[in-house]
């Protein structure tokens, strides 16, 4: 049994706002904290009293904008795969602390010997050869606590967050997904070892590590995941994770998938007819395997009065019908003056849409 310091366990807030409707049930004492109900049966529950991570005070350089949400966001689906929402209750970390972070976080040397930086050159092909680049930013941990005993710890999941794009005197040079890739997987061996070296983590512990690759501060769309490995008793492996985000209208996304560009122009058409001066319709979809998963789509208006945008949204509910695939989220949001005033949501598996008024 893994016994340690797990009584404490985060809050996970259920928000006012959130798309998916929130639970009214009182919260359900146990013996160690309070359940807070999740969003859903397929999101984890968290506990009271709430316990801060102490990687939370540091992140070093970075040119992501986009990333610090999005990417444990998209950390906690992925670990669904190894470490269930029956069985679990979601925990921000607690085995990595503040110096940790920065240890990791520094260039290897012989007196750091688990950084995660490269120590030397960085050859990204023949003719460019980086000097001591910094490519680890950031480390994102969140554990597992058994439902069954809220003092075990039944897994952890670990994100490197990595700049793709680094500065090498007076230019940015842009690392290629494949250099990223293996030079991640040789450090994300480092990191299993250097887990396995504290206490609270015995030999045994399921340790999900994942790379992500963050974009440069010009890019429109968030990075993303490139890698993903489980490690139990020192065995696995690691292995690529196909997945992009693409700004749609653009090239790239006509190229990757000419159909959901078609139903983009349509939806854009009829907003345009409805509403000719003073809108702007941008969408970023993200694809896993090629096909796209996610989409949001943000219409901004500088409407005249409350009756156009309430008009507005009705016509965009029947638009998003446009979007046929039901393996896609759906998310379009109608922002005034840059304020987001109304959202439609559709979940994957249903068209069935649900309009939330912000306004």
């Amino acid at each position: 049994m893994r016994n340690n310091r797990w009584g404490l366990i985060p809050l996970a807030l259920c928000l006012a706002l959130s798309l998916a409707g929130c639970s009214q049930k009182a919260p359900e004492e146990t013996g160690d904290g309070t359940v807070i109900s999740s969003y859903s049966s397929d999101d984890y529950q968290t506990l009271l009293p709430h316990e801060l991570s102490e990687g939370r005070y540091w992140r070093g350089n970075t040119n992501s904008r986009f990333d610090l949400m999005q990417m444990p966001k998209e950390l906690i689906e992925l670990s669904k795969q190894h470490f269930s929402v029956k069985d679990n209750y979601l925990q921000a970390g607690q085995i990595l602390e503040y110096e940790d972070i920065q240890e990791l976080q520094r260039y290897e040397s012989s007196d750091h010997s688990y950084g995660l930086n490269p120590s030397g050159n960085f050859e990204i092909s023949d003719a460019i050869i980086l000097e001591r680049p910094y490519i680890v930013y950031g480390i994102v941990e969140i554990d597992f606590i058994a439902k069954e005993d809220q003092k075990t710890l039944n897994g952890i999941s670990v994100g490197i967050l990595m700049n793709s794009s680094v500065t090498s005197g007076d230019s940015t040079v842009q690392i290629p997904q494949d250099k990223l890739y293996t030079y991640a997987s040789t450090i994300g061996r480092k990191l299993e070892r250097y887990f396995r070296n504290k206490a609270e983590v015995d030999a045994d512990l399921p340790i999900y590590i994942t790379f992500y690759s963050s974009n440069s501060t010009s890019s429109s769309v968030p990075g993303a995941f490139i890698g993903q490995g489980l490690f139990t008793s020192r065995s696995g492996q690691f292995t690529p994770i196909e997945e992009q985000w693409v700004l749609i209208p653009s090239d790239q996304a006509t190229a990757l998938d000419g159909v959901l560009s078609s139903q983009f122009s349509t939806v854009k058409a009829g907003v345009k007819d409805f509403m000719p001066e003073n809108v702007n319709i941008i969408g970023k979809a993200r694809y896993t395997n090629d096909t796209a998963d996610y989409l949001k789509i943000t219409v901004t208006v500088q409407a005249k009065s409350y009756t156009e945008i309430y008009s507005l949204m009705q016509l965009l509910n029947e638009l998003s019908a446009n979007f046929s695939s039901t393996d896609m989220e759906l998310i379009i949001e109608i922002k005034q003056l840059e304020e987001t005033v109304m959202i439609l949501h559709r979940e994957k598996g249903t068209m069935k849409t649900t309009v939330l008024d912000i306004s």
